[in-house]
């Protein structure tokens, strides 16, 4: 699941559709996206967070409406949902277009042929969402979100139409300007965050071991590692190149839990898109375990941004080598239960506090 918290006004569905990459960061496919919203009026409303779901096996539709009806939303104030399902069920290919066949297939839930595909969870999502007090703005169905490909309502065979270029699309021209990246799939999200080489991740492996051998002889303390750390984020917003021991004695220094509690204000200065450019690029450098303390300081300077797609793909590599790294289970319980950033900034000063007096306590004792 990713979430995504800019804020839009829903205009035409189409325009929603487009838009819809742009919120989650990247082209979703074969997936149930959902927007919370929360109406100002009888014809308007605002978009709070949004959801990606991979489409689920028949048997589990119920659960994830439960899910999501108790879990996320429950969460966010919303009032109302627009619901989006993106892609087949592999019976019927789409043609060149990516239009779908003159006889849509059915999902295995789905009670009529010529229904659109994934009906049966479209209608479970309905009689959830309607039972829990939720107003369904729309319930909209594509085989792919991109220009020109179709969509249709599920409860109204009139309403449907083409897909707007997302990549012109206001919501586009917004975040473009803000230096957001929308990319085309999550599987090119997913390569930003990978290892460069295995021969790199095995050379800085070694470093670091002769590092913590060094340390150990000459510790320098938690407080000096927190400067260096931040005094690293200040080289990189100046465009100050880092040579490689300095990104290892980062690295090396995020180690201690107490150093990377602190050094999370980073995210919440003037600095953070260093300081996210800079955990970027130890993410793609540094070896297991270690790159579990440097994905989590990327994941929370994303979320923070209400990049939940590079938040998750974050976790993934923390996932991956430290599933029980405490940082890591916090965000990701975070994100799965769509908490929104401000809560979860407000929680995070409080650690940064704590950290500082568990390193200023330690020093003098």
């Amino acid at each position: 699941m990713t979430t995504s918290t800019h804020s839009v006004r829903l205009g035409d569905p189409a325009d929603v559709l487009a838009a819809v990459p742009h919120l989650l960061g990247f082209t979703p496919s074969q997936s149930l996206v959902l927007v919370a919203l929360h109406e100002t009026s009888d014809t308007s409303a605002a978009c709070g967070v949004t959801l990606r779901i991979d489409l689920p096996e028949s048997e589990n539709h119920s659960a994830l409406a439960e899910y999501l009806v108790k879990g996320p939303l429950a969460r966010q104030d919303a009032t109302a949902v627009l619901l989006v399902i993106v892609g087949t069920d592999g019976r019927e290919p789409d043609d060149a277009d990516g239009q779908p066949g003159a006889s849509p297939p059915t999902d295995h839930a789905a009670g009529e042929a010529g229904s659109l595909p994934y009906s049966g969870l479209a209608g479970v999502l309905a009689g959830a969402f309607r039972e829990a007090g939720f107003s369904i703005w729309h319930l909209l169905w594509t085989p792919r979100l991109r220009a020109g490909g179709s969509w249709q309502c599920y409860d109204d065979p009139t309403c449907g139409g083409k897909i707007p270029d997302p990549k012109s699309s206001a919501m586009g021209a917004a975040l473009a300007a803000s230096g957001a990246v929308t990319f085309e799939s999550r599987s090119e999200l997913e390569r930003l965050v990978a290892p460069e080489s295995e021969e790199l991740s095995a050379r800085w492996s070694a470093k670091l071991n002769e590092l913590i051998e060094e340390s150990a002889r000459e510790p320098a303390g938690a407080r000096k590692d927190v400067e260096l750390v931040l005094g690293a984020v200040a080289r990189t917003a100046a465009n100050e190149a880092l040579t490689e021991l300095d990104q290892l004695r980062v690295l090396l220094a995020l180690s201690d839990s107490r150093v990377r509690d602190l050094c999370l204000s980073a995210a919440l200065g003037d600095n953070a898109m260093a300081a996210e450019q800079l955990w970027l690029t130890l993410v793609r450098k540094a070896p297991a375990p270690e790159v579990a303390e440097v994905a989590a300081m990327l994941a929370f300077s994303a979320y923070l941004r209400g990049e939940g797609a590079l938040a998750g793909v974050a976790l993934e590599r923390i996932e991956s080598c430290r599933p029980e790294h405490p940082l890591g289970c916090l965000l990701r319980g975070a994100l799965d239960a769509g908490v929104p950033p401000k809560h979860l900034e407000s929680l995070t000063r409080d650690a940064i506090q704590d950290a500082k007096l568990t390193i200023d306590e330690d020093e003098l004792s």
